[in-house]
């Protein structure tokens, strides 16, 4: 998934559950940050403090690079959790499990931990983040966030919304050139990619992280694999909305209700209909229809900014750019244990530690 519904719908839906705005905005950025978090290091103030942070994603020019270091660090606990599948070839028993399975025990495992532990300072940060791995199982269901043949693909088919012969300046005009960039090169990216990058759901671009998309696959076990992301999606937001009433009653047990109506079939809607690839222009139109009040909360207006003026990393470090550099004084001041920006970064280690450290192993996984 992208940033329309790892922020965007994600905000939408801790409304729905019941979170007030200032608590939504802070799940919702988080949820996003760990797509937009790729670097990692000491951070060393000139007053003699430090503070250790590490990375949640990796660049696109590192994918191949990071992919031996720390590949299970990383793309295993915050985007390709692991499902625990135990059907199969028994000789292929890891690489089964370690497959992403939609809403599976160790999903649910996940989100009952991050609630039995709210009470923790970073204990809100650590939902977001645990809200972007629970609706990524949805999104990344069949691949696992290892390299391994397993995450290979062929006969890519796109099966609805229909893709159309336009001319180049049509393109050009409603897409910018970016959509004429994957226009062009789409049929041999996947050539490249069906053996370039074993790894995640590479292989098959950025398919699964449409809302709108329905396709179907050929998958590295020679398998048929029929998605409809907006089928997917919508049922991803529903257990969300769960996750989120079962946070706020401390409850990971208790049955809640989903999405209410006519909020779900707003959602539905707007799954169908918001069918540019680029996210950013698909958030735009979360943003609109939650600044025009269209949902059962009311009108709000949630934003983020991964750097840069308005961000969380400026707030605490004081600078805009995007990346610490030897160049930046920091300083450390007392109200950077309490920042928005650190918390994060204590969620992530603890969710990272957890996850692979005690999760996984209750389900037999031993993935580092």
């Amino acid at each position: 998934m992208e940033i329309d519904f790892h922020f965007g719908a994600t905000y939408v839906v801790a409304r729905l559950a019941g979170f007030d705005h200032g608590r939504a905005e802070i799940i919702a950025t988080c949820s996003q940050y760990v797509d937009d978090t790729v670097n990692s290091g000491s951070l060393r103030f000139k007053t003699g403090q430090s503070y250790y942070r590490i990375s949640t994603a990796h660049e696109l020019t590192d994918y191949h690079i990071a992919l031996s270091a720390d590949e299970r660090l990383t793309w295993v606990p915050f985007h390709f959790l692991p499902g625990n599948d135990i059907k199969g070839d028994p000789s292929r028993e890891f690489y089964n499990r370690i497959v992403c399975r939609p809403h599976s025990d160790v999903a649910k495992e996940m989100a009952r931990v991050c609630i039995s532990k709210q009470d923790a300072p970073h204990g809100l940060h650590r939902l977001g983040i645990t809200a972007h791995v629970f609706i990524d199982t949805w999104a990344h269901q069949g691949f696992a966030g290892i390299d391994h043949r397993i995450n290979m693909a062929s006969d890519i088919t796109l099966v609805h919304p229909r893709e159309e012969r336009l001319h180049w300046l049509h393109l050009f005009k409603h897409g910018g050139p970016r959509a004429l960039w994957a226009h062009v090169t789409r049929p041999l990216m996947h050539l490249f990619t069906d053996h370039a990058f074993p790894m995640g759901h590479g292989a098959v671009l950025h398919y699964p992280d449409h809302p709108f998309r329905q396709w179907r696959y050929t998958n590295g076990q020679g398998e048929v694999i029929e998605r409809d992301n907006r089928v997917d999606f919508l049922a991803a937001l529903d257990e969300l909305c769960r996750v989120f009433r079962r946070y706020l009653v401390k409850d990971s047990t208790k049955s809640v209700d989903g999405l209410p109506e006519p909020d779900r079939e707003k959602i539905r809607d707007m799954i169908s209909k918001l069918t540019n690839e680029d996210p950013k222009i698909r958030l735009k139109a979360w943003l609109k229809s939650v600044h025009d009040g269209e949902f059962s909360f009311g009108a709000s207006k949630p934003s983020y900014a991964s750097a840069g003026p308005g961000s969380w990393k400026q707030a605490a470090l004081g600078i805009d750019g995007a990346k610490i550099t030897e160049k930046d004084e920091l300083v450390y001041t007392p109200a950077f244990e309490s920042s928005n920006w650190k918390l994060f970064h204590d969620a992530a280690q603890a969710h990272q530690h957890d996850v692979l450290r005690e999760i996984l192993p209750r389900f037999g996984i031993c993935a580092v």
